[in-house]
Formats: C-alpha cells, sequence, structure tokens
C-alpha cells in the first residue's frame, strides 16, 4: 500500500516507468503520489496520472521505497545519498589476438565495417563495468619543471609495477622550431617516496594516452604535429626500470580512397585508449573504430563523430559514450552494437566520464551536470551551476562528488556545486575510490610545473557541508553561491573566499 498524499520533490530524477503489460513506457520524474495515483511530470514539463496498481512491480517497489522516507530533514536535502551495492569486476575484455605483426612505421588499415543501427531509444539496462583494479597512491606534490603556456600536458595516468605505484605524464614542446633532444619528455612521480624522474626524452612530439595495467603496455601518439595531427600511435614499456622504450609503431590510417602518404599526416587522433592488451579504440578525424595495433586490423567501426566531442570508455572497457549535440549515445566497444541514445538539451555539447565504480555516466554541459545509473536505465540525479563547468570531461571523486573540468565540486544529491578548486591551466584525472586518500592527481603550470595527487574533498570542504546543509532550500538554487575556494599552494590546499561562520574570522 502506497502511503496517501506523499509529495516528493523536484529534484527527483526522471527514470522510465512501465506499465503491467510491459508493452507501454514513458519517461518521466515522479512529482506525488495522492490516493494511489502517481503524478508524473515529462521533460518536456507535461504532466500525467497513473493509477499505482497498473505500473509495473519494479515500479510499484521504487514507489514504496519513496513513500517509507520520514520525508525530507530541516535542510531540504534533495535525497540523502542511498548505500549503493558493490559490483564484482567482470572478465577482462579480451578480443580475437593478432595471427600476423605489422613493420614498425606500416599503417593501420583503413576503417571498414558497417555502422550499427543507431537506437534512438533510451538505453535499457546495462551490467555495471567496474574498474578491475585498485590503486593506493600516498598524497603529495613535486616540482617537474617549467612548463610553458604553449606546451602540450597529457592528463596523469596512475602505473602500478610490483614495486611501486606513481603517476606519469608527458609534456610536448608547442614550438615547431624546438628540435633539442629533450624537448619533449615523459615524467613519472611516486607521491610514498616523493621521488620524480623524467623516463623519456625525445625531440619529436610524445603524447601518452592510455595505460594497460595488466601488459604494463602504455599506448601513446608518438611524431604529431604541433596542433596534434599526423605522428604514429605506439607502445611504450620500461615503467619497472625508470627508462621508457617505444617501439610498434603503427602510422594512421590511410583514407580508403587514398593511398599517399599526405592522407596519412593530415589525420588526427582525437581520443584513443585500450580496449585489451593488443586492441585500441581510437577516435581519428571523423571515425571511431577498434583496431589490434599489432596486425593492424580493423576489427570493426563504433560510428562517426565530430572533433569536438571526446568520447569515455567505461571503467572495465565493455561501454563507450559518444557525446553529440543534444545527446550521447552508448555503444559496445567489443562488437560496436549501439545501446541506445540519452538526450539532452537540444544544441548543447556535453563532456562525459564513466564512474570507476562502473555503474553510471556523469554528463555534464556548461552549466548543469547529470548522472546516468547504468544498471536502472535512469537519471540518478543532477547538479545545476551558476558558475561555468567548462569544456572538458567531470572527473569521479566519489559517488556523490564529482569535479569538473574548471574545478567546481558539485554534489549530485545536493543538486548545487559546494566547493571550487582553481585548476587553471591543469590536467587533472581520478583513479578509483579510497575512503583513506581520495584525492585527484593533476599536472598544473603555475607557479612551476608541478606534478601531484592531491586530497579532494579536503578538511576545509567537510567542515563546510553541515553550513551547505543547513542552507540549501529547494527555492534556493537561482540564488546558490559557492561558499569558498581553494588554490594549490606550497603546503597544499590554500583556501580563499570562505563564506561559511566558523572559518570567516581566520580567512581575514
Amino acid at each position: 500500500m502506497i502511503a496517501s498524499g506523499t509529495h516528493t520533490n523536484a529534484g527527483e530524477p526522471v527514470r522510465i516507468w512501465v506499465d503491467q503489460s510491459g508493452l507501454h513506457a514513458i519517461e518521466a520524474s515522479l512529482m506525488n503520489i495522492t490516493d494511489e495515483v502517481a503524478l508524473l511530470r515529462r521533460p518536456n514539463g507535461s504532466k500525467v496520472k497513473i493509477e499505482v496498481a497498473k505500473l509495473s512491480q519494479a515500479d510499484q517497489d521504487y514507489l514504496s521505497s519513496w513513500s517509507d522516507r520520514s520525508g525530507f530533514s530541516e535542510n531540504h536535502l534533495r535525497w540523502t545519498p542511498p548505500v549503493l551495492p558493490k559490483f564484482s569486476a567482470q572478465p577482462l575484455v579480451d578480443l580475437p589476438p593478432a595471427t600476423n605483426l605489422l613493420d614498425d612505421g606500416d599503417a593501420l588499415a583503413p576503417v571498414q565495417g558497417a555502422l550499427s543501427l543507431v537506437k534512438t531509444s533510451l538505453p535499457s539496462a546495462c551490467l555495471p563495468d567496474p574498474q578491475p583494479f585498485s590503486y593506493d597512491l600516498a598524497f603529495g606534490k613535486q616540482t617537474i619543471g617549467d612548463i610553458e603556456p604553449y606546451d602540450s600536458v597529457s592528463r596523469p595516468l596512475v602505473i602500478a609495477t610490483a614495486d611501486q605505484t606513481f603517476l606519469a605524464a608527458s609534456i610536448s614542446s608547442g614550438l615547431n622550431s624546438t628540435q633539442s633532444s629533450t624537448a619533449n619528455r615523459i615524467v613519472c612521480y611516486e607521491p610514498a617516496t616523493g621521488k620524480a624522474s623524467t623516463v623519456y626524452q625525445s625531440k619529436d612530439p610524445v603524447t601518452i594516452l592510455d595505460h594497460h595495467q595488466p601488459s604494463g603496455r602504455t599506448l601513446v601518439l608518438y611524431g604529431h604535429r604541433v596542433m596534434g595531427h599526423g605522428g604514429q600511435l605506439a607502445v611504450a614499456r620500461g615503467w619497472e626500470d625508470d627508462k621508457l622504450s617505444v617501439k610498434y609503431f603503427r602510422s594512421l590510417p590511410m583514407m580508403a580512397t587514398s593511398q599517399t602518404p599526405a592522407a596519412t599526416e593530415a589525420k588526427q587522433v582525437h581520443w584513443a585508449r585500450w580496449v585489451d592488451d593488443e586492441h585500441v579504440i581510437a577516435a581519428i578525424d571523423s571515425e571511431i573504430a577498434v583496431w589490434n595495433l599489432f596486425s593492424g586490423e580493423c576489427a570493426h567501426r563504433i560510428c562517426r563523430i565530430h572533433s569536438a566531442c571526446e568520447p569515455a570508455i567505461s571503467a572495465g572497457r565493455r561501454y563507450i559514450a559518444v557525446p553529440r549535440a543534444g545527446s550521447v549515445e552508448l555503444y559496445e566497444t567489443q562488437n560496436g552494437m549501439s545501446l541506445g541514445t540519452i538526450p539532452i538539451e537540444p544544441g548543447q555539447r556535453p563532456y562525459v566520464s564513466f564512474s570507476p565504480r562502473g555503474d553510471s555516466l556523469a554528463i555534464a554541459t556548461t552549466s548543469r551536470l547529470r548522472v546516468w545509473e547504468l544498471s536502472s536505465a535512469s537519471v540518478r540525479g543532477e547538479a545545476k551551476s551558476r558558475r561555468s563547468l567548462g569544456k572538458g570531461a567531470p572527473v569521479w571523486i566519489d559517488t556523490d562528488l564529482v569535479l569538473s573540468s574548471t574545478g567546481v565540486l558539485l554534489s549530485i544529491y545536493r543538486g548545487v556545486p559546494i566547493w571550487r578548486y582553481e585548476l587553471s591551466g591543469s590536467t587533472v584525472d581520478s583513479y578509483g575510490f579510497s575512503d583513506q586518500r581520495r584525492g585527484v592527481g593533476l599536472v598544473t603550470r603555475r607557479p612551476h610545473g608541478q606534478i601531484a595527487y592531491v586530497e579532494v574533498p579536503h578538511e576545509t570542504v567537510r567542515r563546510a557541508l553541515p553550513w551547505v546543509n543547513d542552507r540549501l532550500a529547494p527555492n534556493v538554487d537561482a540564488m546558490w553561491d559557492i561558499p569558498g575556494k581553494s588554490v594549490l599552494g606550497e603546503y597544499g590546499w590554500a583556501d580563499r573566499d570562505l563564506q561559511f561562520t566558523q572559518f570567516e574570522q581566520a580567512s581575514r
């Protein structure tokens, strides 16, 4: 029996409601329940009334769980964080191995194969695809030499060997005239010991793209031009000896209608990740496809893509999210099959990232963050921001907190930003959740080039949360502002512009 007169909050997630027959469905959020009738709101604002008894058992159970709540707390939180289930990692993705080996410098095969018919309907429920490995990083930071404003800096990768766990990043010169043998470099930093070193130097640009932990292979783009065109995909190894070697150079695939070197030099790798220990998925020009990096064979196409859109791959490498203007498409990496389309505001270009838990996809525009839950095939929550969330992939901190590319820290359950970290000129990534040391890796240019693993959220933010909860109300969204910001200083985060009482005196 559903409690009559149960009122829900405007922050309820949008989800798919199905009737008893299973033949009819509606995308909507719950407004309230009165006399065994649920009032739902469609994304376009229209309202629909449905008798609870005519809904599927899963939807009735969902309504019962909300009715059992003791109402909203006095701080008017949107809803309290649920206890999310733990997921076991699925077996590693393993596509057919290479039967032949290309010579260094040979080109990957042209893109081939038919495109999957794109499903315009919402994705169905998908099995979670969690991160199969956990990492234990200490907090710390180290100077790695000046990084010029025109240099290209990769996102920091976490790499674990038998003896150490460290961060690695590449810095490539942004000047065509720079021909020094040390102009481009790969650096690594082990926070536990404070050791930082340069493990690779080259006169040619080199960018590290991804690391495959089981095989120890790091995917790099080598010899590309300043603006990113051309170059070769290759494999770097040797982290155990602190001295990398790069081999298995593969030129970019030529156009199917042209076999001239110029056709390869004009191409551009926008994004690339490992699928297994041999296969890579890459966005090259306007195509996303899967190649065997060793044989050069194109396994299958995924889709076409606009160069300004950066895809994301799930932690276990089973799903790929492809952002487009007004939507996000989901595909299976193993076969390129379309799983469905998640709509957003028309014309908006989103930025996406999968949770390390493998159950959620963060979808960010310049002013809003949504979280799509794979296992329930519904929007789990959203947060809006008056400050720009930037043009870059959001970074997961934990199941509640997500960091935007501009450093805005958003709480999914509260529905608002709760802090801002100054990240101008930095590249940032996170590596899974740890109750002991939760943070982000970053490479920053100011005041000197530094690589670091730093705590997020740090102590000041944790102490600010009761202030946030006390002032959070359903009608405050339009006026809501962030209670403080932090800048990375010599001794860690330095706090600025604090608004909450217990820190006002200390900040003067």
